[in-house]
């Protein structure tokens, strides 16, 4: 309880000069039971989005 909000200000310390989120992906980020682990779920999402944010295209 209150480690997004924990985390989010202790990095706001460290990026004064910039414009910053912290995405709490936590909740989608893991599995559990037999096949442990991290899913990567909100990766490619995350990635595609910040790709078209910055007006990339795929081409060159």
């Amino acid at each position: 309880p209150g480690g997004a909000i924990t985390a989010g200000c202790f990095l706001s310390r460290f990026t004064r000069k910039y414009n910053w989120a912290h995405l709490d992906i936590a909740g989608t980020a893991w599995r559990s039971g037999k096949a442990k682990g991290a899913t990567g779920r909100p990766v490619a999402l995350l990635s595609q989005f910040l790709l078209n944010r910055a007006g990339f295209n795929g081409e060159e």
